[in-house]
């Protein structure tokens, strides 16, 4: 992929406005009830009176779907659908691709030809800095130790981050989950591989906007 590729097209997508969140999953807006597909906090995307941009989608107690919100922080939309994330990170790993490969009671995102590779997705923004994860995330830290077994047993593995909007590096969040950073830092230092991968949202696509280091800090909780 070269910087400025599609990445994903949305189908058609309207804006609205949300007026509550009952539970982690539904967003209540104009348009009914929507599912939101991703398991952060998102408290700076997702409240009362912000604007979100949705699709038809038909689910149980849903009708929608939401796949951006506005951020008046940075003033752009960011993406926050998790089900599309394995769609966007396969344009990065060309070749023979396994999807949701189980290695005993867990499972990870893909097998890459002998690479574990596992995709996690960045919303949260503070200072210039893309931090994941932006609620406390025990599955997140199991595939963090799981991957450091896995490179420490020979095998490689590779954390790869999508961070979906404007940033100037990225970084474990410490304050939010201090378990799955020190899981993350102790991975890297055993030899797994962290790509991380920039996203703005255009119309109804995601574009590609090329890769970010990690922040000088990146490896301490001070």
């Amino acid at each position: 992929m070269s910087v400025g590729d599609v990445v994903y097209t949305f189908p058609e997508l309207r804006e609205e406005v949300i007026i509550d969140r009952p539970n982690r999953f539904t967003v209540l807006t104009g348009s009914g009830a929507c599912h939101l597909h991703d398991p952060g906090r998102l408290l700076d995307l997702v409240y009362p009176g912000n604007k979100v941009l949705i699709r038809d989608w038909r689910g149980e107690k849903t009708n929608c779907r939401i796949a951006a919100a506005w951020s008046s922080d940075s003033g752009e939309w960011v993406v926050i659908d998790s089900g599309i994330h394995s769609i966007i990170a396969s344009h990065f790993l060309p070749g023979k691709l396994q999807r949701e490969v189980k290695i005993g009671h867990h499972r990870l995102d893909f097998l890459w030809g002998s690479t574990y590779v596992e995709v996690k997705g960045c919303t949260l923004t503070i200072n210039g800095k893309a931090l994941f994860p932006d609620a406390p995330t025990r599955r997140g830290t199991n595939h963090m130790k799981l991957l450091k077994e896995l490179r420490e047993g020979g095998v490689e593995g590779l954390v790869m981050f999508l961070v979906m909007r404007r940033a100037k590096c990225f970084a474990p969040n410490w304050g939010m989950d201090p378990a799955f950073s020190a899981a993350l830092r102790d991975a890297i230092n055993a030899g797994v591989s962290i790509w991380v991968k920039s996203f703005r949202l255009s119309g109804r696509s995601i574009i590609y906007t090329g890769d970010l280091e990690l922040c000088n800090d990146w490896a301490s909780s001070t």
